[in-house]
């Protein structure tokens, strides 16, 4: 490459300049450096053990760096701000449980040096990740007694009290024998992910990942980390087992192999349980009819009443309410909603022979208001029995009323007030032999245009028990072994006309709108 005398000179004072604009800015952190401690002052010699070690009243403190190996790493170059509580502050801890010094100590320690005129609005995060802030000439809530003590390797303040630890969530179950179970079935879920953005040509880097929190569209959230606020009921052992024991009947699956069985039932259990345990934001005192949405979206009516009676705690990442005993949750609260199966859904339909299906829209100017999603399926054929059969999803071992709510022939105008037709239903679901169960309402009911031409809903079986449950869990759907399997449903509903040649001559046609299918428990 030919580079001109311009262009030499022209890259010359390019750097230059870069150069120039470098050591200013060098030049400027030195100053706030300075400035922040005073011209005047000669640099420190003492590393930050050292410093400690000269306080006469750090020696407990100084003895639990040594206990837990903190003391070498405050002898390095790297930089740290400390927080030394006095002795009088830690006279009751027990030198015998390193585990609870190295929490305690690491609720003291943050990397990098921050000053007591550190931004009130800043956070400072310390070496266990759980952020702080100074604040009215306290850290953390805690008075300074000495501040800012200049070390060759970072910053030391002197306080009067032990720096309040809150346990994040997870860190508060993993602690807490009392709530083994909930933790154990966390963990199962724990595994190591490759991380493409950490790893190298020469070096793979694996981070540790848990679906069951982390996944952003299926996880109950990520209740580890200290940058997010949630809100969890933490039941202890004695409520976990208490609600296994009752909605775990619900989670009853068909299957030869017995083993297999009851792992998908404990899993599916489980999963219910802790799927109305989390929730976004820190709730501190919910008002009896306010609704909750759990992290996985489910709508909780009557938060007060939901939370009542449990013991509430802070954490460093929101708030805990402790379930001592029991639950408050009922078997509809969560893990026994009403099945809401849209008609136009394309993926869970297939029409009877010589049967036309089309998916319509609703809008402001609708004479039929209120459908579901604004759309609906138009069921029409030449045949006497055409029709159309619904796969019905995720059904459990529980007792459902069937409801069918058809749009009015009124959606189509005025002129279709006189229109109506007759309707039989079929249902079938897996037995608890795994063998398939049919039951017929032959019963012709009549669809026609109710009196204020909306949705008409019409029960077409009643407090139908399900022996076995047809459920395919989110952890299932996150399995990599899973992507690409076809879900079979065991449970169809078939809905179809029967208008005779004589009907028709009355009238009827052979004809019907259904707006959605929905399988509501049947609760005593």
């Amino acid at each position: 490459m030919i580079r001109t005398m311009k262009d030499t000179c022209l890259h010359f004072c390019r750097w230059t300049v870069g150069l120039a604009i470098c050591v200013c800015l060098l030049s400027a952190c030195s100053d706030d450096w300075n400035n922040h401690y005073g011209k005047d002052e000669s640099l420190p010699t003492a590393s930050l053990m050292q410093q400690i070690a000269a306080e006469e009243d750090l020696s407990l403190f100084m003895r639990m760096l040594e206990l837990t190996g903190l003391d070498s790493v405050l002898s390095s170059s790297q930089t740290y701000t400390v927080w030394a509580p006095v002795d009088a502050a830690l006279e009751t801890l027990d030198m015998n449980d390193v585990d609870a010094i190295a929490r305690v100590l690491k609720n003291h320690v943050a990397r990098y040096a921050s000053p007591s005129s550190t931004d009130a609005s800043q956070k400072i995060y310390m070496l266990n990740g759980k952020p702080m802030h100074f604040a009215e000439g306290r850290f953390s809530g805690v008075e300074l007694l000495k501040s800012d003590v200049r070390c060759k390797n970072g910053i030391l303040h002197k306080i009067a009290d032990q720096i309040p630890y809150k346990y994040s969530i997870l860190e508060y179950i993993s602690l807490h024998p009392d709530y083994s179970h909930l933790y154990d079935f966390i963990c199962r879920f724990d595994e190591k992910i490759y991380d493409a953005e950490l790893s190298s040509t020469y070096d793979s880097v694996f981070v540790n990942y848990n679906p069951l929190l982390q996944d952003p569209k299926y996880g109950m959230g990520d209740i580890a980390n200290e940058d997010s606020l949630y809100t969890m009921i933490l039941p202890d052992n004695a409520a976990w087992q208490a609600a296994y024991d009752r909605i775990s009947p619900y989670f009853r699956p068909f299957n030869k192999e017995v083993a297999l069985a009851d792992s998908i039932q404990k899993v599916q259990t489980s999963l219910a349980i802790v799927e109305g345990l989390s929730f976004r934001q820190a709730i501190v005192a919910p008002a009896k009819d306010d609704s909750l949405l759990t992290v996985t979206q489910k709508l909780i009516y009557g938060a007060g009443d939901y939370l009542n009676g449990y013991e509430a705690l802070e954490a460093s990442n929101g708030m805990m309410y402790l379930a001592k005993g029991q639950l408050n949750a009922n078997d509809t609260c969560v893990w026994n909603h009403v099945i809401n199966l849209e008609a136009e859904n394309m993926d869970y339909r297939q029409s009877l022979s010589g049967t036309n299906a089309y998916i319509r829209t609703t809008d402001i100017n609708s004479l039929v208001q209120n459908v579901s999603d604004a759309s609906y399926l138009e069921v029409s054929s030449g045949n006497v029995d055409g029709g159309i059969v619904f796969d019905i999803p995720n059904t459990l071992a529980a007792t459902y009323d069937v409801y069918v709510d058809f749009v009015s022939p009124l959606v189509d105008g005025e002129n279709m007030r006189e229109e109506k037709t007759k309707l039989v239903f079929q249902l079938k679901f897996m037995g608890d032999n795994g063998r398939q169960t049919i039951k017929n309402n032959n019963t012709a009911t009549e669809v026609a245009v109710p009196e204020k031409g909306g949705i008409v809903s019409v029960k077409a079986f009643s407090a139908v028990p399900f022996p076995v449950a047809d459920f395919y869990d989110n952890m299932w759907k996150l399995d990599k072994d899973n992507i690409g399997v076809d879900i079979a449903e065991t449970t169809t509903l078939q809905v179809k006309t029967k208008v005779s040649s004589t009907d028709a001559k009355k009238g009827y046609v052979r004809k019907f709108r259904i707006d959605r299918i929905r399988l509501v428990p049947s609760v005593k």
